[in-house]
């Protein structure tokens, strides 16, 4: 279990399913940028199932409350790369108080540091400010755009995908420069 100021933040178990459906499944606007979001039971319970296999699937808990606020996860395809893909979600009630921003500070540290990663990427929607908007914050830097390939669930519209990342020494040199 990994802790911060605010949060708890540990892996998933099958009991999970009720709170994250209660804490931001049931949120549609997250769904915009998510394929296969799940908003129902039976969705959510397969998602939880299949993350309370993975050991790099985090469940995101406000410490006071225990309220579930979200989750954060890292892909990593090919371990002899060092490199892992970072996704996340926080509820809908629960954005616009720095969680996000504590929790994926929590994941990177843990993973760049403690881990000794080598780099982390994200990729996100370039309608999703908010996201792109997070992860500069964190320091990560603007690697590329693909074309077209993400979809507007609601509008159908096709999307670019950015690119970014954040490496070990980047994330030394962050720490170092910290007012």
């Amino acid at each position: 279990m990994l802790e911060t100021n605010r949060l708890l933040i540990r892996n998933f178990v099958a009991e999970d399913t009720h709170s994250c459906l209660e804490g931001w499944g049931k949120d549609k606007k997250l769904g915009k940028y998510i394929l296969g979001y799940p908003t129902e039971e039976k969705q959510m319970e397969a998602f939880v199932d299949a993350w309370s296999k993975n050991k790099n699937a985090w469940l995101i808990l406000e410490k006071e409350s225990k309220n579930c606020i979200g989750y954060v996860t890292i892909d990593i395809p090919y371990i002899q790369l060092e490199i892992g893909e970072i996704g996340y979600v926080i509820g809908e009630r629960f954005q616009n108080r720095g969680y996000a921003f504590e929790a994926l500070q929590c994941i990177i540290q843990e993973y760049l540091v403690k881990r000794d990663m080598y780099m982390l990427e994200a990729k996100y929607n370039i309608s999703n400010m908010a996201s792109g908007n997070l992860l500069k914050k964190l320091g990560f830097q603007f690697d590329g755009e693909l074309r077209n390939r993400r979809i507007d669930i609601a509008s159908g519209e096709r999307k670019n995908l950015v690119i970014c990342s954040i490496t070990k020494e980047e994330l030394k040199l962050k720490m170092c420069n910290c007012d």
